[in-house]
């Protein structure tokens, strides 16, 4: 048996799961934010819980990854264009992971929210939801494939979306002088409107992250 061609269908196969574990993250967070946000917008808790059970498999699959890269790091010395992406993924995992949690936060502050007097400014969540969805449906795509020129077009609107998450939570921060009465859930909104922006703030540092993951490979 030829001991290199082993060695690589090994490597390659390690490289494999290791992009697998990290895609399944990549749409579980995706759809994290999905459930929690429906939660809230359509004042239900069942999507809201999913979100929040669904947390544990996101923790589970960064492991996973961790464990992945560790092992194609340890045991097969890869050269510089898959290192970059094996420390590419597993800072990636790291991310993913706390894009999750704050999808919690999300959904947890939704359920909440939902017990109290609806506040109609909770609606203004919704324009700024869809274009994050939007973004993060296409960061997700392009790092499937480590699609540098498709990640390095996403940055202007990245920009753009984390300036708009700011602007909602700054709206939310100046509702108390109209909601003395209703003060916490006041507070649960500026929660929201602050994980919303640390989730787009996530997309600005994974599509980063990627394009390092791709280098010179594609220049």
């Amino acid at each position: 048996m030829n001991h290199d061609a082993h060695t690589l269908r090994e490597f390659d196969a390690a490289l494999t799961s290791l992009n697998t574990y990290l895609l399944q993250m990549a749409y579980k967070a995706q759809s994290a934010l999905d459930l929690a946000v429906a939660g809230l917008l359509q004042q239900d808790e069942d999507p809201a819980n999913q979100a929040i059970a669904d947390d544990e498999e996101l923790d589970e699959l960064e492991m996973a990854v961790d464990r992945e890269g560790m092992h194609l790091l340890a045991f097969f010395s890869p050269v510089a264009s898959d290192l970059r992406v094996v420390l590419a993924s597993i800072r990636l995992s790291a991310i993913y992971e706390r894009m999750g949690d704050e999808s919690v936060t999300i959904a947890k502050r939704a359920n909440k929210l939902n017990k109290r007097p609806r506040l109609r400014e909770a609606g203004l969540v919704e324009p700024v939801y869809r274009e994050l969805a939007e973004q993060f449906r296409a960061v997700n795509k392009a790092v499937s494939s480590w699609d540098a020129p498709a990640l390095a077009s996403l940055a202007p609107g990245l920009a753009s979306l984390a300036e708009k998450t700011g602007t909602l939570t700054e709206t939310f921060a100046r509702l108390p002088e109209h909601y003395r009465d209703n003060l916490a859930s006041v507070a649960d909104l500026i929660f929201i409107g602050r994980s919303l922006e640390r989730v787009a703030e996530g997309l600005q540092k994974v599509a980063a992250e990627a394009l390092y993951g791709v280098g010179p490979r594609q220049s």
